[in-house]
């Protein structure tokens, strides 16, 4: 009984000495800190208005339309630039819209996402732009507060400061698997091309680069979220109705979306899925490729599917290649070769020339006409330049590259010395 006693005072003092030490247990840490950013739904849904030309300060999406070219400002806007000379180009305007990401056209109508809703504006008359139906709540968000509103971000910095050893939120980050899925919808954002416009003029549809999350095909818009598909009919251009939404393999680690001729390629962290869009209302799955956890934009050139893996992002992963896929048979995708790659993003194919944006390393051109010699065939190299997607325009000798520098054009009549025909810089 003695030594009983003995062992549960000692167990006692043990639990004591324990709860102090973890009570008063602190540390210098130094991380990244994610502060929330909540709106109310009165500062969401407020209408695009027409500003003039801004200087270029945080570019993303891009998308060509005809002889205009407009370039998303993240989480602000769209800049509108007259490319009706491409060695010239003219930023003539400015559509602010808070939280816009992703754009799309069909007719005169701009697509635009403002947070969770879908905007569609009439642009027929860019000096007097005209917001001709939103749809509310088109899209989830990440989060509600009954006071603060909707959690729209968070907010990024690298701070150093002492902590308690059992703060979780500082051995994290923050909350980093809600955090990974805001940056996925914001700024990954996003392959799609929404369907062939020609070298000049308006066409029905525009053109949108392999990062995109938006795509027309036909009389539907297809937008995707980190886990859904969310379909809309658009028959009547300036009033969309949502028809339909489709959950994407397991529901998370979705990016991208290309339409090829009656198919949808959607890239995710995890692999590309093919869906089947002979039914435009009603997409429904085919088959997919699975490949190792990355960051996955996906461009589609005849019977083979290009997608690009790449490291330094949420996905937490170390791959950084071109895969090349069979796509043949759509119901049993093949791997037909792997290629090393620095740090991968948006690319654009066309007569066997792959344009690949490669981050901090440049701009690359590759010929892909052999695709087990990819590595040995590059033709051209910048890195002068920070990439981030591109667009070979159809059935014209341009590129349109945008990246963190700005926005630029390129002659490619010789795929092995692009000449420089313009560009606009972001103003630090």
């Amino acid at each position: 009984m003695k030594m009983t006693n003995v062992f549960l005072a000692s167990f006692s003092m043990l639990f004591l000495l324990v709860s102090c030490v973890k009570e008063d247990c602190t540390r210098v840490m130094t991380y990244t800190k994610h502060t929330p950013v909540y709106k109310s739904y009165d500062e969401i849904r407020v209408d695009p208005v027409l500003e003039g030309a801004r200087s270029l300060e945080k570019p993303g999406k891009i998308y060509l339309y005809g002889s205009l070219i407009l370039v998303n400002e993240v989480d602000e806007g769209v800049h509108i630039i007259d490319n009706s000379n491409p060695s010239a180009p003219n930023n003539i305007a400015f559509i602010a819209i808070p939280g816009n990401v992703d754009i799309a056209m069909k007719g005169n109508t701009m697509y635009a996402d403002n947070y969770t809703d879908l905007l569609a504006i009439d642009i027929s008359d860019i000096n007097n732009i005209r917001l001709e139906s939103r749809v509310e709540d088109a899209f989830p968000n990440y989060g509600a507060d009954p006071v603060n509103g909707i959690l729209v971000k968070y907010l990024q910095e690298e701070v150093t400061e002492e902590v308690k050893c059992d703060d979780v939120a500082a051995w994290g980050g923050g909350n980093q698997f809600f955090d990974q899925g805001m940056q996925a919808t914001a700024t990954n954002t996003g392959g799609g091309v929404a369907a062939s416009a020609g070298a000049s003029g308006r066409e029905a549809v525009g053109l949108g680069g392999s990062m995109a999350r938006f795509a027309v095909y036909s009389n539907n818009l297809y937008v995707v979220d980190n886990q859904d598909m969310h379909v809309f009919d658009i028959t009547t251009t300036g009033n969309p109705s949502k028809v339909n939404q489709v959950q994407i393999g397991w529901g998370w680690g979705i990016e991208t979306i290309f339409p090829h001729e009656d198919k949808l390629f959607i890239g995710s962290n995890t692999g590309m899925f093919i869906y089947d869009n002979s039914n435009p209302n009603n997409p429904t799955y085919m088959s997919e490729f699975q490949h190792a956890d990355a960051c996955d934009p996906v461009f589609v050139d005849g019977d083979f599917a290009y997608v690009t893996l790449r490291s330094g992002t949420f996905c937490q992963n170390f791959t950084n290649q071109l895969d090349v896929i069979d796509i043949t048979n759509l119901n049993n995708p093949s791997l037909v070769s792997t290629t090393q790659m620095s740090n991968p993003h948006g690319l654009s194919v066309a007569d066997d020339k792959l344009y690949l944006c490669e981050g901090a390393d440049g701009l690359k051109v590759f010929d892909v006409s052999n695709k087990h010699t990819i590595a040995e065939n590059q033709l051209f190299h910048d890195n002068s330049l920070t990439p981030y997607d591109v667009i070979k325009v159809p059935n014209a000798n341009r590129l349109l590259v945008v990246g963190k520098g700005g926005f630029y054009q390129y002659n490619t009549d010789d795929p092995t010395e692009l000449k420089l025909l313009s560009q606009i810089v972001v103003e630090e």
